[in-house]
């Protein structure tokens, strides 16, 4: 019988719990990316109590370790930015059109887990499509929802790797200059903007 919320048959995914915030302690990303590592550590179960975004935990279906985790939240696309005159002021005023969509805000494979385990390949991917993916569409047929979008770390490599494996794109640099001044939040500073059309 498989645990969790969603089962690939080797790894399960559920809700963050309070008695996961101990064993999240040994949790390690790989280098550059310790803000991830900080949110699971010390945020993800408070904004879980808080309803601000739902932290999923990915386990070993035999052995139970975290494999990784991810963080989603619902939230809004801008796109198609226009101006106009407002009828009232008669002044120029940006409009733009909202788009909703599903934010990947967090996600990380536990290099602990991947190091114990002959460092597996593949994990971040599998996680995507197993468990990320398939929660967003279960979620799609009950609520609108357009766009899946992530603002990803800034490296191309990580870049390249969102474009091929996970199927993300990236805005024309003009649009995701203007996206990024009106939507990016403080947390995601140095991020860069990535989508897909659900």
């Amino acid at each position: 019988m498989s645990k969790g919320l969603f089962s690939d048959g080797v790894y399960y995914c559920e809700h963050i719990k309070e008695a996961d915030v101990d064993e999240l302690a040994s949790f390690s990303v790989r280098k550059g990316a310790y803000g991830l590592e900080d949110y699971i550590k010390n945020y993800a179960w408070n904004d879980e109590l808080k309803n601000v975004m739902r932290t999923y935990i990915v386990r070993d279906e035999d052995s139970d370790e975290i494999v990784g985790y991810f963080s989603i939240k619902a939230g809004m696309v801008s796109l198609n930015e226009h101006k106009r005159i407002d009828e009232k002021t008669g002044e120029e005023r940006v409009y733009f059109d909202t788009m909703p969509g599903v934010e990947i805000a967090d996600f990380a494979v536990n290099e602990a887990y991947k190091e114990k385990n002959g460092d597996v390949k593949g994990l971040g991917v599998l996680i995507f499509h197993d468990f990320i993916y398939k929660i967003v569409k279960e979620t799609a047929v009950n609520l609108g929802i357009r766009f899946l979008y992530i603002f990803a770390l800034p490296y191309k490599s990580l870049i390249n790797q969102y474009s091929m494996f996970y199927h993300f794109s990236r805005l024309a640099d003009d649009s995701e200059k203007r996206l990024h001044k009106r939507l990016k939040p403080e947390y995601d500073d140095k991020c860069i903007f990535m989508y897909q059309v659900l």
